[in-house]
């Protein structure tokens, strides 16, 4: 029965299939949102913390993209406020529906799981990682909480499931589809552009290796410009704004020079080693920080975005410069943090302890790709480019959470791998 399990579905059975991962997720984010959520204490209930409803609400209003009271603004990105603005249209004004909506979110990128494992690997290894995804409790954190990492984690899964379409049947229209959905991404966060831009890379040196003799295959360009076209069709209007709005080029939010400060802060043993609350001791001494670097110029931090950028900018290229040790110290630590530092010892543990177990299966599901190598590499492509990416600038926990889809797809297969080797060694 389990080999018949993993051999091809039928349409019909997939077709049912996705609709139970779909329902049961959306069970457990709801039990999450409005029971779980509500009575538990390790996790504090934040309350628009970084203030994207308020974001949504002026935008529904009429008012523009701005924080209620403050000019325009473009210190986040657009995709989540919009989100937001659109539920508010709809629905009224109502912080419930954003919750109702994240759960729907949750349980599609459960299905999006399942969708790639089943591609890639096996119909077995697609609902094992749907499975892990919805019980997954970086997935769940972030289900009933106004913050960006739930739409984020949709929508970098759902790049993720076009590429493999995309590497299925190389044509224009999914070309296009991972322009939509890489650029709907980077809309919501810009740290998902480097993915899209590495698997372009990847894919024309695959699709030059795959040819015997080696040749430059000027189809295979088609996808990939389809792709960079629809990118940019999407995004340059909101730069444009952005460009109005500051007389400077800003392709989608700014601070990220910011980030990159605190960064050297978070990099520190105290927090690493957890000995200190990141989220608490290490936020109040970036702040202080930042409050400093500014006070030295007789400046007020954050007092003006404009002003603060280019204070930000022109203190992140000293530091680089002056001491290039230091920044490679940053990432190596911060290499790691990004799968293990959140808001307290046991909850990095905990997440941390999750996260090892991901990778020791996923090292096992390595060993035993069997001619899948191209699309195990692929899968793993978006987890490498993000880590890469925070652990540069800032890593902290929670921004692992749109890897963690990709990384329960390959330690699914793991799985899947251990539990074909009894029948492996009977059939012997």
């Amino acid at each position: 029965m389990a080999k018949a399990f993993t051999e091809a579905a039928s349409a019909s059975s997939v077709r049912r299939m996705r609709l139970a991962i779909f329902g049961g997720a959306l069970a457990v984010a709801l039990l999450m949102a409005f029971v779980i959520w509500r009575s538990q204490a390790v996790v504090d209930q934040t309350n628009d913390l970084y203030k994207f409803a308020d974001l949504g609400r002026n935008l529904a209003a009429g008012n523009g993209f701005r924080f209620t009271g403050g000019p325009l603004t473009i210190r986040r990105g657009p995709g989540y406020p919009a989100f937001i603005a659109l539920l508010y249209l709809i629905f009224g004004v109502r912080p419930v529906i954003i919750q109702v909506a994240q759960c729907v979110l949750a349980a599609g990128t459960s299905v999006l799981a399942f969708e790639i494992g089943r591609r890639v690997f096996s119909v077995r290894s697609g609902v094992i990682a749907a499975i892990a995804v919805a019980l997954h409790p970086m997935v769940l954190r972030y289900v009933p909480d106004i913050q960006v990492e739930n739409i984020l984690t949709f929508l970098y899964t759902l790049t993720l499931y076009r590429t493999i379409r995309l590497l299925e049947v190389e044509s224009v229209s999914n070309g296009i589809w991972v322009g939509a959905s890489a650029a709907a991404a980077c809309m919501v966060k810009a740290v998902a552009l480097p993915y899209v831009l590495l698997f372009a890379v990847c894919y024309l040196v695959w699709r030059y290796l795959a040819k015997r003799p080696r040749r430059v295959d000027l189809a295979a360009f088609k996808p990939i410009v389809a792709m960079f076209v629809m990118m940019g069709v999407i995004i340059l209007p909101w730069t444009y704004r952005n460009y109005r709005t500051t007389g400077h080029f800003v392709l989608v939010s700014g601070n990220a020079s910011g980030e990159f400060l605190r960064g050297y802060v978070f990099a520190q043993e105290r927090y690493y080693s957890l000995r200190d609350k990141p989220y608490e001791v290490g936020e109040n001494e970036a702040n202080a920080m930042q409050t400093e670097l500014f006070a030295k110029q007789g400046l007020v931090w954050q007092s003006d975005e404009e002003e603060t950028e280019r204070v930000q900018n022109a203190a992140g290229k000293a530091k680089l410069r002056s001491d290039p040790g230091a920044f490679v110290r940053k990432f190596v630590i911060a290499f790691f943090m990004f799968w293990y530092v959140v808001t307290t010892r046991m909850n990095s543990l905990v997440v941390g302890s999750l996260a090892l177990a991901g990778w020791i299966l996923t090292a096992v599901g390595w060993t035993r790709a069997r001619g899948q190598t191209h699309l195990f590499f692929f899968v793993l492509l978006p987890i490498v480019s993000l880590n890469v990416i925070y652990a540069a600038v800032l890593a902290l926990g929670r921004y692992s959470a749109p890897c963690i889809p990709a990384l329960m797809v390959l330690a699914a297969h793991g799985v899947d791998s251990l539990l074909r080797q009894p029948q492996s060694s009977a059939a012997t």
